[in-house]
Formats: structure tokens, C-alpha cells, sequence
């Protein structure tokens, strides 16, 4: 089944207003609540983990209840919908929080974006699987949702900068203020031509009535275990490079922050454009064998952004274009991978359980970025690094954070291109499958 690139564009478009709050959120907000807001910044490493801890057991119940949600209206349609709702609610209060915000307060606004955010992404990625049964097909897919992705990014990181041309008084808060607005006029017209344009396929299966049990019986299937694993690794390492990324390149290099902030476009521009570079390697070996090469090479560019000199924009701009080439592997073939794994135990139980899989992977995926903020604010903390400082931070603080931001991600990258080896669903496998399944 070969989906149109005009109904590819309207399942995509909510990439573009839901990757506004995923990375963005983390590489500008905790700073900003911090700096600017006048949190501590154990604080806000605090509140962020926090939310994360409080949102994520959230995703499992948002997709085992997806998977019984049926009526005229489909299964997804309705989670949509009220996610964007309740996601610009939750955008609102922290994109647009002044000075004097207190933590719960802080705690509260974050919570509530993050329950839209939940819905969103996780009905929108199990209606992505569910688009086509080919085993090809599915990378086609979940590139484009790459793509996208990117897309949303490049434009979200893009506010900043111009906010702070047009708006030069404003200062930081500026940027984050317009970053937020952008996010709430994009997101109901980006869902809307979603929910117009995109068909839903029936449920597979019996429909036997679900239990809460159920969402820890898929955690007993060990492919799906492996899965989450490979995933908790692929984002651990973006995410911790993430959430030091402003504080490395400007403290530790000496970029101003709109130079520092245009850095991040590099990466995410070669991103995009690489993503149906990336289809075309799994489509010519597979899946899993596309996505240890992306991760080996992540590692080995990782290393090398130590070596990119201080105050040389040209030069580290050449190295994130080359960073971001394999960074945007990962996240789209695992999620076709994942599509094929849920074609497998629906044959095997007779039950499709597409919502809870993908709960269970944005789940992971949350943990990918809580995680890094988590810890590496307060080590920061620890080894004497001042965010407000900037270069006035001692050597040895200096030398924490650069250590922080180059080793780990590369160390997580390569485990999990180990784990991911021989991953045992391929094109065959997943074409008999799909053959039993319409029979």
C-alpha cells in the first residue's frame, strides 16, 4: 500500500506545532527558568525531572485507553483533538510565565503541556503505523514524520533569532514568548487538516474487552523490552547533548547566543535533508542494519565536536551539519520497526494493541530527555558552573561541562547500536505477517 505524498504531508503536519515542545523545550526552557525567571538552577533540574517522573507513567494509560476508544469518530481522531486542546492550555502557561513564577506554579504549567503533548504524540505516531502493512512503506511513513519533525524544529528554533531582530529590548524572554504563540496559532490548523485528510483502518483483531493488566503484559515480550532499550539509548544521547547544548557552545566556546542558537539549525537543517537518505539505506539493507550504522557514526562524530574551535562559526557550523546526518536515524526507524513488531503480536494474541506500544515508546522517549536535564544540571551544580557566568566559570567547571556534553552521548550511542544487532523482523518476515493478518 503506497501512500500519496499529499495525505503523507496532512498525517505529518502535527510534527511540525508537537516538535515545537519536545527538544526545543528542553534545550531553551531550563535555562530560561533559570536565568531568566530567577529559579535555582537545582531547582528547575528538579522540576523537569519531575514532570517527566509524574507524566511518563501517564503515556501507557493514555494509549491503553486509545486502544478501546472506537465510535464514529475512529480511534484517534478524538485523542487528537483533545490533546491539541489541552496542550495549548498547558503552552500557554509556560511559554509565557514571568518573572517571580514560583516552582509549584512552574511544576503545574509544565505538567499540563506535557498531558497534551502525551495524547498528541501518541495517538499521532499509532495512526502512523497503522497507515500501510509494508514493511518499506513504514519507513516512507515515519521519514516523512521524521522530516517533519525537523521541519518543526528548524522554524520553532528559527523564532528566537528573528524575535531578537525585531524585538532587540525584549531580550530572552522575547524569544521564548513568540516561540509559544508560534506554537499555539500553528497547532489547531495543523491538527485540523490532519483530522479532515488522514483515513483510519479498522481495528485488527478480536475485541476482547481490555485491561489494565494489559500494560504490563506487553513489557513481558522481550523484542518489545529490547525495543524500549534500544530507544531509552538512541535518546539518552540527544537529549543529554540537548539539554548542555546553549550552556556548552556559549560558555565553553564563547558564541554569542543568537550564534549559538543558529548552530542548532545547522544540525537540524542536515537532519532533515538526510532523512530520505536514511530510507533509501533501509530500504536497500534494513531497518536495524540502517540504524547501527546511523548510531556508530553519531558516536564517532560526537567525539570529534571537542575539537571544533572557540568563536569559529563557519567551521563548528560545517560540524553540526555533519552531526545532524545520523541523528535523525534513529527515531523514525525504530518507530517503523516498531509498526512491524505490533503487526507480530497482533497475530500472535489475536488483539492489536497499537496505542499501548507507542504510549510505551513516547513513555521511554520522555525518559530519553527527562533524564539528562535531571542529572546534568545538578553534576553542573556540583563541579561549580554558573549559568549566568558564562566564560567567568572556573577551568574545572568549564572542563565538567565539556566532558558532559561530548563522552556520555557517544558512549550511549554505541550500546545502543549493540543492542540493536540482529534485530530478527525483516522485509520477509513482515511480508508474511501482513499476508496472515489479511487472511
Amino acid at each position: 500500500m503506497t501512500i500519496s505524498r499529499g495525505r503523507l504531508a496532512a498525517y505529518a503536519a502535527p510534527c511540525l506545532p508537537i516538535a515545537a515542545v519536545g527538544l526545543p523545550a528542553v534545550v531553551y526552557l531550563p535555562p530560561y527558568y533559570a536565568a531568566t525567571l530567577g529559579l535555582d538552577l537545582g531547582v528547575v533540574g528538579l522540576i523537569f525531572f519531575l514532570v517527566r517522573l509524574i507524566d511518563v507513567p501517564l503515556d501507557p494509560v493514555i494509549g491503553h485507553l486509545l486502544d478501546r476508544t472506537g465510535g464514529r469518530h475512529g480511534r484517534f481522531r478524538p485523542w487528537m483533538a483533545g490533546g491539541m486542546v489541552v496542550m495549548m492550555a498547558g503552552v500557554f502557561a509556560v511559554f509565557l510565565a514571568e518573572p517571580g513564577i514560583t516552582a509549584p506554579k512552574a511544576l503545574a504549567g509544565l505538567l499540563l503541556m506535557y498531558v497534551g503533548y502525551s495524547a498528541l504524540l501518541v495517538a499521532h505516531t499509532a495512526w502512523g503505523a497503522v497507515l500501510s502493512d509494508d514493511y518499506h512503506e513504514r519507513s516512507r511513513i515515519f521519514g516523512w514524520w521524521q522530516a517533519t519533525n525537523l521541519l518543526g524544529l528548524l522554524s520553532i528554533l528559527g523564532v528566537p533569532p528573528l524575535a531578537g531582530r525585531l524585538l532587540p529590548d525584549a531580550g530572552s524572554a522575547g524569544g521564548i514568548h513568540a516561540m509559544g504563540w508560534v506554537i499555539i496559532v500553528v497547532l489547531p490548523l495543523a491538527v485540523g487538516w490532519n483530522l479532515l485528510r488522514v483515513p483510519e483502518r479498522p481495528r485488527l483483531g478480536s475485541h476482547a474487552e481490555r485491561r489494565l493488566g494489559d500494560i504490563l503484559g506487553v513489557l513481558r515480550r522481550p523484542l518489545f523490552r529490547r525495543l524500549l532499550i534500544i530507544d531509552l539509548l538512541a535518546n539518552l544521547a540527544p537529549g543529554l547533548t540537548g539539554a548542555l547544548f546553549l550552556f556548552y557552545f556559549e560558555a565553553a566556546r564563547g558564541y554569542a547566543p543568537v550564534e549559538a542558537g543558529a548552530l542548532l539549525l545547522f544540525y537540524f537543517v542536515a537532519g532533515m535533508l538526510a532523512a530520505p537518505l536514511w530510507v533509501r539505506v533501509a530500504r536497500r539493507t534494513s531497518k536495524h542494519r540502517a540504524m547501527v550504522w546511523a548510531l556508530v557514526t553519531y558516536a564517532m562524530l560526537q567525539t570529534v565536536v571537542v575539537l571544533l574551535p572557540a568563536q569559529n562559526f563557519a567551521v563548528a557550523a560545517v560540524g553540526m551539519a555533519l552531526a545532524g546526518i545520523p541523528a535523525v536515524a534513529p527515531a523514525f526507524l525504530l518507530r517503523a520497526m516498531l509498526a512491524d513488531l505490533s503487526d507480530a503480536e497482533t497475530l500472535r494474541t489475536g488483539q492489536e494493541r497499537t496505542g499501548l506500544f507507542y504510549a510505551a515508546l513516547a513513555a521511554v522517549q520522555k525518559l530519553g530527555y527527562a533524564i539528562p536535564v535531571g542529572l546534568s544540571y545538578p553534576i553542573l551544580a556540583a563541579v561549580g558552573f554558573v549559568p549566568a557566568l558564562g566564560a567567568g566559570n572556573a577551568p574545572a567547571a568549564m572542563s565538567g561541562l565539556v566532558a558532559l556534553f561530548v563522552v556520555p552521548p557517544a558512549l550511549l550511542a554505541l550500546a545502543a547500536a549493540w543492542v540493536v544487532r540482529g534485530w530478527p523482523i525483516d522485509a520477509a518476515a513482515q511480508s508474511n505477517t501482513a499476508r496472515a493478518l489479511t487472511a
